[in-house]
């Protein structure tokens, strides 16, 4: 069993202490815990505001996480050797000194992603960041190629989400995301894509929400067929929801035509609807997704059900394919292609005919392939050098893959000098340009 790492919580709390002083000649401990940490050739003994063990373990690592991503001068910054009276990680609001202020901290940090929702020369370039809290990190599509009003944008998001929490940053910017459409998973056939969550800007009812054929969110072009198939759309994240919504309705020949927010909303309202068939959140929270949806399929036999997943990206994506499948497909598609695969599909929807679809899809799919260089000169990276790559991708600085890895930034500096080599490339992002055209 691996040893926890110096960002979680559970290190720290068996290197809590309590300072202890003489009084009247008896030995006294004082209430509150204490913790040393030693970084980057620095060492330093800080007093924790909190007596519970397990919130002032939270409090240390919070300070760590703070030298690690913002340096020893941030976090000593009016604390005269000791923490101030700051709320601990899972307190409401964190002390602003805690808050990065600095635009040129932003500025390196900013990162240019391969895929953007919607491929276009207006938004070659745009530029995107990572921001990670309280064991939670998302991608923020900034909207802009400036340098400065990126930065800026990136210090305002994360300020909000010290400051208000993720709920309220997911509810008021967008966040670059990786859906994965689950057709089959044994064989495992998943198609896969990148969307950018929408700000909800009007009032709507939290359940459902029906769409007309005419609504500027179709993406039909005038002058296209009348679209053939009407999805419902079972998604709890409202911004999720509305991007979703749109990517459903890209296609020609589909259409979202009504969207819930719960299984057991659409378990109400489906049966009197006029719907080819469901697209839904393979995770719905509290209720099993899958007993409500069968219930339903018992209400409207024979309706097909496609799930999908949502993941903070790519690699977060891999890493969940099942195991024990014999063979493993995954294709990226564009937003505004999601049943790419069932594109020439006619008639009712069943699942039989889904299956179908797939299968011949995949088949082509594997018979048109080209051998891809990229992937040979990536193969040639060592499991170091591909976890150094990865980090890389996220935005992480020098000192913070260091840190991550528990290696040297020297050796952080060694392995980013191999990957160039092997990649042929001579900056970073021509680095993550390649490792993202996986």
């Amino acid at each position: 069993m691996l040893p926890p790492s110096k960002r979680e919580p559970s290190y720290w709390r068996g290197r809590l202490f309590k300072n202890v002083f003489t009084y009247k000649g008896k030995r006294v401990e004082v209430s509150s815990w204490s913790v040393k940490i030693q970084l980057f050739g620095k060492r330093k003994t800080f007093s924790l505001s909190s007596r519970n063990r397990t919130q002032a373990a939270d409090e240390a690592c919070q300070i760590y996480e703070n030298i690690i991503e913002h340096g020893w001068e941030s976090a000593m910054q009016g604390r005269s050797g000791a923490v101030s009276r700051s709320k601990p990680r899972n307190g409401s609001k964190i002390s602003s000194d805690l808050i990065v202020a600095d635009v040129d901290y932003w500025r390196r940090r900013l990162i240019r992603r391969k895929y953007s929702e919607h491929s276009s020369p207006e938004s070659d370039g745009e530029l995107s960041v990572r921001i990670e809290h309280a064991h939670t990190s998302h991608y923020f599509p900034l909207g802009t190629c400036d340098e400065t009003q990126a930065a800026d944008k990136a210090m305002k998001v994360y300020q909000t989400v010290v400051n208000r929490g993720w709920a309220n940053v997911n509810a008021t910017f967008p966040r670059e995301l990786s859906v994965v459409l689950r057709w089959q998973d044994n064989p495992l056939t998943w198609t896969y894509t990148t969307i950018h969550t929408r700000i909800q800007s009007t009032v709507q009812s939290p359940q459902s929400r029906v769409h007309s054929p005419e609504t500027p969110d179709s993406g039909l072009k005038a002058g296209s067929r009348s679209p053939e198939y009407t999805i419902a759309l079972i998604e709890p994240d409202a911004g999720i929801r509305i991007a979703m919504e749109a990517c459903a309705s890209g296609q020609a020949g589909f259409r979202c035509g009504i969207s819930f927010a719960s299984a057991a909303e659409a378990l109400r309202e489906i049966p009197r609807s006029p719907v080819s068939f469901v697209l839904a959140n393979h995770d719905l929270p509290i209720e099993p997704g899958t007993a409500s949806l069968d219930e339903l399929q018992q209400i409207k036999p024979g309706l097909a059900v496609v799930f999908y997943s949502v993941f903070e990206d790519t690699d977060h994506l891999f890493k969940a394919t099942p195991g024990g499948s014999g063979i493993y497909m995954l294709k990226r598609t564009p937003s505004l292609r999601l049943f790419e695969p069932i594109a020439e599909m006619t008639g009712p929807v069943t699942r039989e005919k889904i299956a179908s679809h797939i299968r011949d899809y995949f088949q082509r799919l594997a018979a048109s392939l080209p051998s891809d260089p990229t992937s040979g000169k990536l193969a040639k990276l060592t499991p170091r050098e591909h976890e150094v790559l990865a980090l890389l991708s996220k935005g992480y600085l020098d000192k913070e893959i260091a840190d991550s890895l528990r290696i040297s930034i020297w050796t952080v500096h060694g392995h980013v000098k191999n990957i160039f080599e092997k990649l042929n490339v001579h900056s970073r992002s021509g680095a993550v340009v390649k490792y993202l055209q996986k």
